[in-house]
């Protein structure tokens, strides 16, 4: 799991060193039962449901900004963040940026000149489109100023004619951090956001639905997410159903699935939430087994 985990991150450093390639799929899949699977939030206890008002304020960042000022703000600093003076100095096609505006709170609209070509580089998968690319754009952007910009909730690069955009967001729901099940039901949703980025071309769909990653990659003990809950602030339980996952591709002695699950989860979660919006502890448990496997945003010291 941890090299698989590395590779990923590694793919999108290069992205962020210039090259505009998407991290390489994690192929992985697999089959609970067929009910709609889009936010398959359990029940939690009352225990674990107070947090203090300084949480909350700190989990739930009010997004005002807006206007051409505040997009000038955040090019300005992705220019520094990037040690550069102007757009130009990007590789492309971030060089082709000719204006940005920021009509709507926390959403920032970038305008590409329309010589933007697609896959320039050579550095997609053959199956990517041009949304791919320009969403992969937004990904490196947040990368970039996304820790220290709370307020900002997605970037879109268009090309000025309107023919290629692409959109990556952080995927909130607005839950209150005080509420265990909406707030576990806003991680599920910023998960599934991030597999349809990651997968969307791949399967050849847009992913709303586990069913749908399930169709596409039926081995992956992803795709059998049966329940998603929130015992405390900042954890996550999640419960895998038993299916066509276990003792298969992605469920191996070297790499047991339940670990794929709790380190791919996590860190796919923790691409979209911001600060303390992220998940700091989740564990994976598989329905009628003792198979389990938690991972830490922090692993504690010894």
């Amino acid at each position: 799991m941890r090299s698989r985990l590395l590779f990923t991150i590694a793919a999108v450093s290069l992205v962020l060193a210039g090259c505009s390639s998407q991290p390489d799929a994690i192929v992985s899949a697999s089959e609970p039962n067929d009910k709609e699977t889009h936010a398959p939030v359990a029940s939690t206890s009352p225990s674990g449901s107070a947090t203090s008002s300084v949480e909350a304020a700190a989990v739930s960042p009010t997004l005002k900004a807006s206007g051409q000022d505040w997009a000038d703000s955040k090019i300005q600093a992705w220019l520094d963040n990037s040690g550069i003076k102007s757009v130009k100095g990007f590789y492309p096609p971030n060089n082709l940026m000719i204006s940005w505006s920021g009509s709507e709170p926390g959403h920032l609209e970038i305008v590409l000149d329309n010589s933007y070509r697609f896959n320039q580089d050579g550095m997609l998968q053959s199956y990517e489109r041009p949304t791919d690319e320009l969403q992969i754009m937004g990904l490196v952007m947040f990368e970039s100023i996304g820790e220290q910009s709370p307020e900002l909730e997605s970037v879109t690069f268009a090309t000025e004619n309107g023919k290629y955009s692409g959109t990556y967001s952080r995927a909130r729901t607005g839950a209150d951090p005080n509420d265990r099940d909406a707030w576990a039901e806003e991680k599920y949703v910023q998960w599934l956001d991030s597999m349809n980025d990651t997968y969307e071309s791949f399967c050849g769909a847009t992913i709303k639905k586990l069913a749908t990653y399930r169709s596409c990659i039926p081995t992956d003990p992803h795709a059998y997410i049966d329940s998603v809950e929130s015992p405390d602030f900042g954890e996550l339980v999640v419960t895998l159903a038993p299916g066509n996952w276990q003792d298969n591709t992605y469920d191996t002695k070297s790499l047991p699935g339940v670990n794929f699950v709790s380190g791919n989860m996590m860190l796919k979660i923790n691409s979209k939430a911001h600060g303390n919006e992220q998940v700091e502890k989740l564990t994976v448990i598989v329905e009628g087994s003792d198979e389990t496997s938690t991972e830490f945003k922090n692993p504690p010291t010894e």
